[in-house]
């Protein structure tokens, strides 16, 4: 009850203010390979609607965010991973969504070696490290490039990630995202 609680509480941190989740474990009749019982995540997203499994209800992009907050919940545990791993747990979001989302990802970080593969603006500002990661080929086959990108570099890259452009205006809100990324990650 108490580790459904605290998943709820950050569920609705990230968008979701009316979902409900709990966690659910029924003892089985025999002992099996899997243990003696059986544990279901129930979740429900909107108010008025029955809190079912979470596997017959949930669509992607909630999915994302439930497990975001189930790895923010279990960063501080001293025997969680010690790297967590986000790949575009940022689909379909975007504004005010996001920026909850990068702050959640830089308060594990605080515990934890994160990598996070993002399209967002809002998220990558919030990196210790910023590479880019970017796909080509030579006719016969694809060739993956990772850079790790300089303090100049990741301000045009922020600026190209937010508005598409490097135009002055999106230079300066680049550097400004940086900025206000570096006090949150420091608060």
């Amino acid at each position: 009850a108490k580790l459904g609680t605290l998943i709820e509480k950050e569920i609705r941190r990230l968008g979701m203010p009316k979902a409900k989740f709990s966690i659910t474990v029924t003892p089985v009749e025999e002992l099996t390979l899997n243990g003696g019982d059986v544990a279901d995540m129930l979740f429900s997203a909107n108010l008025g609607e029955e809190i079912k499994s979470l596997s017959k209800v949930v669509s992607g992009g909630e999915l994302s965010r439930i497990a975001l907050a189930i790895k923010t919940v279990s960063a501080g545990r001293e025997d969680s991973a010690e790297t967590m791993i986000f790949d575009e747990i940022d689909a379909g979001l975007g504004g005010t969504t996001a920026k909850v989302v990068a702050e959640c990802i830089a308060k594990v970080a605080r515990n934890k070696q994160v990598l996070c593969v993002t399209h967002l603006a809002q998220i990558a500002c919030t990196a210790a490290t910023h590479l880019q990661i970017s796909k080509s080929d030579d006719g016969t086959r694809t060739i993956t490039e990772v850079i790790k990108l300089t303090a100049d570099e990741r301000v045009k890259e922020i600026a190209r990630m937010a508005s598409g452009s490097e135009i002055p205006a999106a230079i300066q809100n680049a550097r400004e995202m940086l900025a206000n990324a570096r006090l949150m990650r420091n608060s």
